[in-house]
Parts: C-alpha cells; structure tokens; sequence
C-alpha cells in the first residue's frame, strides 16, 4: 500500500510530524513501530537537522548499524529512513542492503492434525486451526473480534492487519464446527483474549509436546501458504488470502514446492 503522507511542516518536530502522518493514512501498527524506531536511531545517531543530512551521514550510519543488527533490520530501518527523508525533500537516497533469505519452514498436513488431536482445549484447537487454515498472522488473529466472524459464509474479517489494509479470509466446516462450540464459551469482544507472549508459548508448548521443535506461530502461517499451492490454489489467490503487497513475497513458498517435486524426481529416477 502507498501511503500518501503529504508535504512536510515548515516549522516544528519533523520526526513528530512524519510519525503523525503515517498514523493519519491509515498505515498498520507494526509499520509505525518500525519506522518511528529505525527514524528516531538515524536521528539520534546523526545529530542534527535532518533536513541538513547528506549522503557521508546516512552512509556512517548504515555501516555502525549493520555492526549492532542483523542484516535484515538494517535493510528496513533503511527503507525506513529513505521514506523518511524523500518526504522531508531531502535529496539522500541510501542504498538498501540485501538480506538473506530466511529459511521458510512449514508443516505438512499430518502434522497439522497432529497438532491439533495433541491440543489439551478447545481455545487451543481453535487457534492451530484458524492460523493453518486461514493464514492470519499471529497479531492479527488476536486483533479479531466476535462481530468479525462470520459463520453463514465461513469467513472472518481482518481489521487491523500488517499493512493497514482489511482483508477478509475463510475457514473449514470442521473449524466452523469447532467455532460455534467455543462462541458459546467464550466472554469477551475479543475472540482470543491472549497477549501474544501467551499465544506464543501455547504454539511452542505444544509444537514440544508432539516433537517439532521450535514450533512458532508464524510457521503455521507458512504452512497454510506452502499446503495451498500444493493443493493447486492459484498464486494470486494465496497472495490476496496472506494480505501480500508484492507477489513475490508470496513466491518465496513455491521454492518449498519444487523442492518437494525435486526430491520426488530424485525418488522416482534414482538407480
């Protein structure tokens, strides 16, 4: 989503007015934390006006950051900060370092169901289901309120998402099933009243439980994206479900599925 911030104020805080103008247009929660942090270290690493920096500042800063973070904060904090500095008109743009490719790991089917028989309540059932099914992210599942479930059409609506832009996703009758018990139990606007921390640790816990080690709530995420495409559902298709800006975001899970094509290659034409 491009945000259209504006001109910049001729007097006062730039830093202030940039953070505030982010918020007005509608951009997500977690892209104001990033760049109100990553603005506010180029800013205090700098020294001065901002509107004073050349290309010798930002480069000093790039390099002692990339001595404190991993490449993949530095190659955001400097996205961050060239957004930052075309809005004010300065005429700076920082070169943005390449970060390696995370590994993208994801569960097949079984262990999904495995999960989910392992669960010891229904809330957790619940939560394995709508993250590997629907492919919400962490936050925003737990941002999902009881109004936004729609049982009718097997459909949830996401309000507050990554990128500031409601999305809608769609679950199973078997989670629909599981959802009408667990509407009758639950009291509250939200519809999993837990800190992330808590949601966390319940994913954790139980990926131990069953042996997949390092299990995190982002990985069911990934395994609803991978199983999608195995089962054929358009690219598109995947990307508008994730809440995907770029397709190639979404291509990074395509890799996983010629992978599995390769090794069943190998299988087959192995002597």
């Amino acid at each position: 989503m491009k945000l259209e911030l504006g001109s910049p104020p001729e007097e006062g805080d730039p830093y202030e007015a940039f953070i505030t103008a982010l918020q007005v247009t509608g951009a997500g929660k977690g892209t104001v934390k990033l760049y109100s942090t990553a603005v506010r270290e180029f800013l205090d690493f700098v020294g001065k006006d901002p509107r004073k920096v050349n290309s010798d500042d930002v480069n000093k800063w790039v390099l002692s950051l990339a001595k404190r973070a991993n490449p993949t904060t530095v190659r955001y904090y400097v996205i961050a900060v060239r957004a930052f500095l075309k809005w004010l008109g300065v005429n700076v743009r920082p070169a943005v370092p390449r970060a390696r490719r995370k590994e993208v790991r994801a569960l097949n089917e079984e262990q999904i169901k495995l999960l989910i028989s392992s669960a010891r309540n229904l809330k957790t059932r619940l939560i394995v289901r709508l993250l590997s099914e629907t492919g919400m992210r962490a936050n925003e599942l737990l941002n999902v309120r009881v109004d936004d479930v729609d049982l009718e059409r097997n459909m949830i609506r996401l309000r507050v998402t990554k990128n500031g832009e409601e999305r809608v996703v769609f679950f199973t009758d078997e989670t629909k099933a599981l959802l009408e018990k667990y509407l009758k139990r639950v009291n509250s606007e939200l519809l999993i009243p837990m800190t992330y921390q808590a949601l966390y640790k319940t994913i954790r816990r139980l990926g131990e439980r069953v042996g997949i080690k390092g299990l995190r709530p982002h990985m069911l995420r990934h395994s609803f994206a991978t199983n999608a495409i195995r089962k054929g559902m358009p690219l598109p298709a995947v990307q508008r479900l994730l809440g995907h800006k770029d397709i190639k975001t979404t291509q990074i899970y395509t890799h996983l599925v010629l992978e599995d094509l390769q090794e069943a290659y190998k299988k087959a034409f192995s002597s």
